[in-house]
């Protein structure tokens, strides 16, 4: 398989996690519990209900933009520009992009970026750890325990 198959069948397969969170979150939590009422005896079980909520909407969000990763491989793709890093114009290792396949850094510039980020640097009390600069390292995310893509 191809890298362009690999991207259309990573993202084929996020539009479909999404579209299902999606259709989850649109649902009104009154119908997703076995609660007769919102004010309840046990205001806890509404709270966990909540905190799943929240935790399905960050990890929604992180999918959409791991489809919008993809989607500019993808377009990357098209232009031939695909595996070579955008940072310094070297080919990126096959076996990173088998791993990481939206990746649009070679192994030496994400490692710098991840140093720049490193939680030991004095940088990062200047700013915010965005998602983009963490998942070129090609780690998993983890929200609340789960992984990112656990369905």
């Amino acid at each position: 398989m191809d890298y362009r198959d690999q991207l259309l069948a990573r993202r084929a397969k996020l539009e479909q996690v999404i579209n299902e969170k999606q259709a989850r979150l649109t649902t009104p939590i009154s119908e997703t519990t076995d609660e007769l009422s919102i004010y309840d005896q046990h205001p806890a079980d509404i709270g966990t209900e909540v905190f799943e909520r929240e935790k399905d909407l960050g990890m929604l969000e992180m999918m959409e933009f791991e489809k919008e990763k993809i989607d500019n491989a993808l377009a990357r793709y098209e232009q031939g520009l695909y595996g070579v890093c955008e940072n310094c114009g070297k080919r990126i290792d096959p076996a990173r992009l088998s791993r990481v396949v939206n990746t649009t850094l070679c192994i030496e510039c994400a490692r710098n970026r991840e140093n720049r980020y490193n939680y030991n640097n004095d940088t990062i009390s200047n700013g915010i750890l965005s998602i983009s600069s963490m998942s070129d390292k090609g780690e998993a995310f983890q929200v609340a325990g789960y992984e990112f893509y656990e369905e």
